[in-house]
Formats: C-alpha cells, structure tokens, sequence
C-alpha cells in the first residue's frame, strides 16, 4: 500500500505541474500574480501536498517565484529577460554547430518535411500554433544536435521567455519560416559557421527589440487583466 499511496502523490504531483504549466504558457496566471493556493488546488482538484510539490518543482525551473508570503509568477525584468534571450542566443549556436556535425540524412530529410507542413499551415493560423511550430523546430535541431542536457535546457528557456516570444511572433510568421529554410540549408552542408551566423540573427537577442517586446506583453497582460 505505501508503493501505491507513493505512486499516486507523484502522479498527482506531476499532474498538478503539467496543469500549472500549462496555465503559465497559456497567460491564465499573468507577471507578478500571487498565487492562491486554496483556490488553485481547487480549480486543479488536488490536495495541498502535490499542489506544493509542483509549486517547487517551477520555483526551480524559474517559471515561478516563492517569497515570504507564498508563490507569485515572475515580473517580465529587463535585465533578466535580457539574460534569458542570451542565454538562448548561445545555446542555440551551440546546437546548431553539433546538428551541423551529427545530424543525420534521415532526420534532416524529416525536418525538411516538417518544414513544408510548417509553410503550408493555414494564412490566418493562431500565433499559439506559430510559436508551436517555431518550438518544433528548434526542439527538433536540438534532438539531431545529440546532446539531452542542451535540449532540456532550450526547452526550459522557452517556457520562460513564452510570453515574450509569444508577442515577437506576431506578424513574423514569413520571415520566422524563410530563416528556418536556410539555417536547414546551411546544417545539410555541414556549414557549422555559417548555420551559427544566421542562428544568430535569427533570435531576438537586441536589446531594444527584446524592451518593444516587453512593452508589448505588458500590453497584452494589462488587456487579459481587464476581461
């Protein structure tokens, strides 16, 4: 019984995690909300126990924050979505040079065609199916790259800079794809410095431009806050 009873709070506490996250991604827990965990244990039908351990489990993936008077979600810094793109910005070139050397025929054939259906989506898709895609990619190239860690860690950084990403995506839709283009180009001819060159102006990495993004999220988290 105590395997059992054991199991069942890490199922419970992973369920309650993957809920959690999936409301942060999805704005429904906006920059610098405090948390309330009577009612989110509530609305995610759980005890406080799971509900606490998942709370932790995004304090240390840095999508949340604990203070002394609880949990709240992350105000959107400068300073640290600054860190956060260029933390991105690196990882990513170091992706792209081990895709460049590991990468094989068949999985660049694969994202190829994945990159078709990308381009063949729908003119009026959700900016939530374009950043879907954009990850898809990303993740994919971090997969043929060959190294776990360095994807865990991209995927962690995307979950952090979401909202942000989420802004910078509109209306980028035709530019985001002709650049994926040619970074697969430059990685099916092994051009380790040249696939780095266009990863690089690729990613929102200028300061000003990750600021205007910022701007714009607190646009969009002041328009759900009215609803």
């Amino acid at each position: 019984m105590a395997e059992t009873g054991e199991g069942t709070a890490v199922s419970a506490a992973d369920r309650a995690h993957a809920e959690l996250r999936e409301l942060l991604l999805r704005f429904a827990l906006l920059p610098k909300q405090k948390l309330n965990e009577v009612a989110l244990a509530e609305r995610l039908n759980t005890s406080r126990t799971p509900l606490r351990e998942a709370l932790n489990r995004l304090v240390a993936e840095g999508l949340l924050e604990k203070g002394t008077r609880g949990f709240s979600v992350p105000d959107l810094r400068v300073d640290v979505v600054t860190d956060l793109f260029e933390a991105r910005l690196e990882l990513e070139c170091a992706i792209v040079r081990l895709a460049c050397e590991r990468a094989t025929e068949a999985g660049l054939e694969a994202l190829a065609g994945f990159l078709d259906e990308s381009i063949a989506e729908t003119p009026d898709a959700s900016v939530d199916r374009l950043i879907e895609l954009d990850i898809g990619f990303h993740d994919t190239l971090a997969r043929l790259a060959g190294n776990a860690v360095m994807r865990g860690m991209l995927a962690n950084l995307n979950d952090r800079i979401h909202l942000v990403r989420w802004i910078a995506m509109d209306g980028r839709r035709a530019g985001t794809q002709s650049q994926h283009r040619d970074i697969l180009a430059r990685v099916r001819a092994r051009d380790a410095v040249g696939a780095m060159a266009l990863m690089r102006e690729h990613i929102l990495h200028r300061n000003d431009g990750i600021v205007a993004a910022i701007r714009a999220a607190y646009g969009h988290v002041h328009m759900l806050g009215a609803r």
